[in-house]
């Protein structure tokens, strides 16, 4: 299970892109996934077939993505503020989105609203 504090640790370390798409290591998701997300490569965009078709997840320009990283049941897709998991056994795919960051003013309201 992946924890709320290991995903804070995924975007601490990818929170930038790398210097080329030839640095992500494509290979996890193909030794992992092709199979079971029906995943390819088309055009510089990764092609997820387990996905829907209306999905904005079905298609994922390698040029946007952060990081990939193997968990022990998941692989991640790691992108600006959101995390794809791809499960390695079943079609099953979930997806983190990252939560905005309170303004001050917000922090504000919460400190004298108590």
């Amino acid at each position: 299970m992946i924890t709320k504090k290991a995903i804070e640790e995924v975007y601490r370390r990818y929170c930038k892109k790398p210097k080329g798409i030839d640095e992500l290591n494509v290979a996890i998701l193909f030794d992992s996934l092709a199979d079971v997300h029906g995943l390819t490569i088309e055009d510089e965009k990764i092609v997820l077939r387990s996905v829907d078709d209306k999905s904005l997840f079905r298609t994922i320009a390698l040029s946007r993505v952060h990081g990939i990283v193997n968990f022990e049941e998941t692989v991640g897709i790691v992108l600006h503020s959101s995390i794809i998991f791809l499960n390695k056994k079943e079609a099953k795919v979930n997806v983190h989105i990252k939560p905005e960051p309170k303004t001050f003013m917000q922090k504000v309201k919460m400190w004298f609203g108590r």
